[in-house]
């Protein structure tokens, strides 16, 4: 089976995730989007739900690595790194993109989909794929967070559907969220 990249986003991710969709097809990437649509009807999605589908995708090994998209990146950051494995670097400039790879062995790319423009949005994601991890004085660093992982993590995998939400005029539609009591 061909190893692919995993993208998720929120609806505030949507825009950045159709462009970094160009530049794979541009190139002959595999990928598989796992993310939110543009639906008009929609507000907003949650991007947990979204996370732990690019998360699952590359802690089995499916996924060569992944691209996650929110508002400003920084939720669905966090909500990728709760997972055993995987190592979901923020960034906002190319910098950061080569040097969560070459330092941290990042194998989750998270953007803001508020706050970076699509052409270094493609940039970083260019950076990322074709950047190596150096090893050697960072395998320390990596090993210390695996040995946290292992203290701290069981190895469920959140396998529940995305709910839509809304807060608008939809907010009564079937289609919505109501765990809000």
């Amino acid at each position: 089976m061909e190893k692919k990249v995993y993208l998720g986003n929120d609806t505030a991710g949507y825009f950045l995730k159709t462009k970094c969709i160009e530049y794979l097809e541009g190139k002959g990437i595999p990928y598989v989007d796992c993310g939110s649509e543009d639906d008009p009807d929609i507000e907003s999605t949650r991007y947990p739900f979204f996370a732990a589908r690019v998360a699952k995708a590359v802690q089995s090994g499916e996924a060569i690595c992944g691209v996650l998209i929110c508002g400003t990146g920084i939720g669905i950051s966090m909500a990728a790194n709760k997972f055993k494995g995987i190592r979901a670097g923020l960034c906002s400039t190319t910098y950061q993109a080569r040097m969560t790879r070459r330092h941290n062995d990042a194998n989750i790319l998270c953007m803001g989909g508020r706050t970076i423009g699509e052409w270094e949005a493609i940039d970083m994601l260019e950076t990322f794929l074709n950047t190596d991890y150096d090893g050697g004085f960072h395998d320390g660093s990596l090993d210390l967070i695996r040995d946290a992982e292992n203290l701290m993590m069981n190895d469920q995998v959140w396998e529940e559907e995305p709910r839509k939400i809304s807060t608008g005029p939809l907010a009564d539609a079937e289609i919505f969220d109501r765990s809000k009591g």
